[in-house]
């Protein structure tokens, strides 16, 4: 039966937007009790109380894991009413094991200090193959009742894993490699190979280094390689795990179709005239029967004229096809005059099978040139980047295959195609001129150079209020490809346009609540349902549209975000990382002045705790090395004192673990300022990290929602100068909490 926690849980977002706001509870905590606490602390000098003192286990499920062969666990639990051990029940679907939560974890210890760092628990349990449901329960000390403090789905499987990486040819058949592991033993095991009824056995004991880092429990010693007997036509190769531990006693793993040839196989690579006469024919030949050198022979226009023996070393081809161990590589030269031509290179067969064409080329005439200078040449500098622009070299013989930009300074080296007119150079030092040197090439090789120089400047720091980029709360995704990615190019285009030059800007894309069952999200404010896939979707396209209207020396981060409102674990925390940053990460890398980060909108009036908050950011930080932006809020935090407790069980701490303490140089804090009481807050959050001997919080600037309050008619924030003003003035009144700049400001917008 799911928990209490699972099925509030799995309500629709309702961070979104203001015209559905927060829990009731939310409005109170940000609102009254922010200011109350303001008001008693100025009279009173003491902190408002917020919270209703529980007497309940608390903790966490961290980790439920299948690893090398075992089930991992691992977390922590802690009684208000004791110091001492709390044991914690542990569920594998319905059958308990009790452990003690006395192991030492120094970071439990930072976190509730007054406690001590023995309040871990690791265990490791062997199930059978199966799909299980992980909770653990502290059981409660004196006053309070148990308490289930996580739980975890986890797939087991203890058969063996593996496959087939390569299928070359080999004379008389296929050489085949793969690798086999059994999960619950570091031991070689056997893979069977089955190559249409024809059987081998190799043992998976040699060494391949990917396995190694992809599995460094098990080391790299468990691939294999094997020669099969295969006659010319299609053949379907098998492999077979053959088990040596707890499973099933055979894994058979998916097939492969392969086709086996008699004729040789091979490729002209290049022609190169030599002079008016003569033309070099570089490439390699093989024939599949047989591992001895075969021959090559050549036509020019049509007409048959040199051949040769493929009898040149080729480390390149030998180590596509490890199993011919002779020389297959030919450099021929060919009589050509110096008129055009078409030369065909034709691999010659040796036993069964037949000649055949190993592909043609065309060769200059001598009275061709290399390209002409490039023309137009220009530099646009911004801080740490030049992107370089040129218009296309004329070329008479041939079309421009590349061009080659050399960095003087640093002797660097960048290729681009023939059809390619720009290079983005990026991690420059502002201030150095670099000398960019041009040239084109064709099938003669290089043209003449041209030179221009560029300084890239720095972008100076953010000390009086920032510009203000827009922000939105995504309601319009509908999980149609093509509307989406319409509708979300224009958006990009439109927020580029409207942010000028000489700064830097973050913009977040507020999406919604994690739906981890389905594998999506619940669209902000809305029970509306997207897959990964199509949020991916959506911000590709909401990227190449900023890249559009980009301008130079602004560069943007990209926040995607979702909250701690609906699904919140390690696990959904290693899901946002890995299925909706990371692509959007790499896919990011060809526009070189706009970077992605991972968001979430944590806020202590939510429905997850803050330890199922830790959770997610835990398995966010390690299933990623993109940076992470928090945009959550302080409900219920004093605005007078650090160290204090905030609304619904969370401290200070907490928040300052979460917007930045957990990974100082990868957390930029942008916190909601929607009110005067906010920057308070935010400032004694971050001095309750430096008082207890942490850095300070790194703020990137005010998250406000003026625009999207208006659009509702149903809520109140300050404008998000206004905010970047009180923020700054907030964390500048003390030098624990200062900093050089606050670089950003972003105000969000419905949609």
């Amino acid at each position: 039966m799911p928990t209490l926690r699972r099925i509030a849980a799995r309500r629709p977002d309702r961070s979104a937007d203001p015209s559905r706001r927060k829990t009731p509870r939310r409005r109170v905590g940000v609102g009254l009790i922010a200011a109350l606490s303001l008001i008693a602390g100025l009279l009173v000098g003491q902190q408002f109380a917020s919270a209703a003192v529980s007497h309940n286990p608390y903790g966490s499920l961290d980790t439920a894991a299948f690893q090398n062969g075992k089930l991992v666990l691992r977390g922590w639990a802690i009684d208000p009413d004791s110091t001492g051990p709390v044991l914690v029940r542990i569920y594998l679907n319905s059958t308990p094991t009790l452990i003690k939560a006395d192991h030492s974890r120094p970071d439990v210890g930072a976190a509730h200090p007054g406690f001590g760092n023995n309040h871990g628990f690791d265990g490791v349990m062997t199930p059978v193959n199966g799909q299980y449901r992980v909770c653990a329960v502290a059981m409660n000390l004196g006053t309070g009742a148990n308490t289930t403090v996580g739980c975890k789905d986890v797939a087991v499987n203890n058969n063996p894993i593996g496959g087939i990486t390569s299928i070359t040819p080999a004379p008389g058949g296929f050489l085949i490699r793969g690798w086999a592991l059994d999960p619950n033993s570091t031991a070689p095991i056997t893979a069977e190979i089955n190559v249409d009824g024809v059987h081998a056995w190799p043992l998976a004991n040699l060494a391949l280094a990917s396995i190694g880092t992809s599995y460094p429990y098990y080391g790299p010693n468990h691939a294999f390689a094997v020669k099969m007997p295969a006659p010319p036509g299609a053949h379907q190769v098998c492999l077979t795990g053959h088990n040596i531990g707890a499973g099933t006693p055979y894994t058979k793993f998916p097939c492969l179709s392969a086709t086996s040839y008699s004729h040789p196989f091979g490729s002209l690579d290049s022609l190169t005239r030599l002079s008016a006469t003569t033309v070099s024919a570089v490439g390699w030949t093989i024939d599949p029967d047989t591992n001895a050198s075969s021959s090559v022979k050549f036509t020019v226009d049509g007409v048959a004229t040199a051949a040769s023996v493929a009898a040149v070393s080729r480390p390149d081809v030998a180590a596509r096809f490890p199993a011919y161990t002779a020389t297959h590589g030919y450099v021929v030269t060919v009589k050509a005059n110096g008129n055009a031509h078409t030369i065909c290179a034709i691999g010659v067969n040796l036993l069964a099978g037949a000649d055949i064409s190993l592909g043609c080329r065309t060769t200059l005439s001598t009275g061709d040139t290399t390209p002409a200078p490039v023309t137009g040449l220009a530099a646009a500098p911004a801080s740490t980047i030049v992107t370089v622009t040129w218009a296309a070299a004329r070329s008479v013989a041939s079309p421009v295959t590349k061009y080659q930009i050399l960095v003087v300074e640093t002797g660097g080296i960048a290729i681009v195609s023939g059809t390619t007119l720009t290079r983005t150079f990026v991690g420059l030092q502002n201030g150095r001129t670099y000398t960019y040197v041009v040239t084109a090439f064709n099938a003669l090789g290089a043209g003449s150079t041209a030179t221009i120089k560029g300084t890239p400047v720095a972008i100076p720091p953010q000390r009086t209020a920032a510009p203000v980029s827009t922000s939105h709360y995504v309601r319009n995704l509908t999980g149609n490809a093509v509307t989406d990615a319409a509708r979300m190019r224009a958006m990009g285009a439109a927020d580029a346009n409207a942010n000028p030059s000489g700064h830097r800007y973050l913009i977040l894309l507020q999406i919604g609540g994690q739906d981890q069952t389905r594998g999506g999200v619940l669209l902000s404010a809305s029970s509306t349902y997207v897959s990964n896939a199509a949020v991916v979707l959506g911000m590709k396209a909401y990227l190449d549209g900023y890249a559009t209207k980009d301008r130079p020396s602004a560069p943007m981060m990209l926040a995607v975000g979702t909250n701690n409102d609906v699904d919140v674990s390690a696990a959904a925390g290693a899901s946002w990382a890995r299925n909706i940053v990371n692509p959007l990460v790499a896919y990011v890398a060809k526009y070189p002045t706009l970077s992605v980060a991972g968001a979430n909108d944590i806020e202590p009036g939510f429905s997850a705790t803050a330890a199922e908050s830790r959770s997610w950011l835990g398995g966010y930080l390690a299933a990623t090395s993109a940076r992470f932006v928090f945009n959550g809020s302080a409900d219920g935090c004093s605005t007078v004192a650090a160290g204090s407790r905030c609304n619904n069980g969370w401290t200070m701490a907490d928040l300052q673990w979460l917007s930045g303490g957990a990974a100082p140089t990868r957390t930029v804090s942008l916190p909601q300022i929607y009110n005067y009481a906010m920057p308070l807050q935010w400032r004694f959050i971050s001095q309750t990290g430096t008082v207890g001997g942490k850095s300070r919080i790194y703020f990137g600037g005010p998250l406000t929602e003026w625009t999207a309050c208006s659009q509702a008619g149903s809520c109140g924030s300050i404008t998000n100068n206004d905010a970047w003003n009180k923020l700054w003035a907030a964390i500048s009144a003390t030098s624990a909490t200062s900093q050089s700049e606050l670089p950003f400001g972003t105000d969000l917008r419905i949609n």
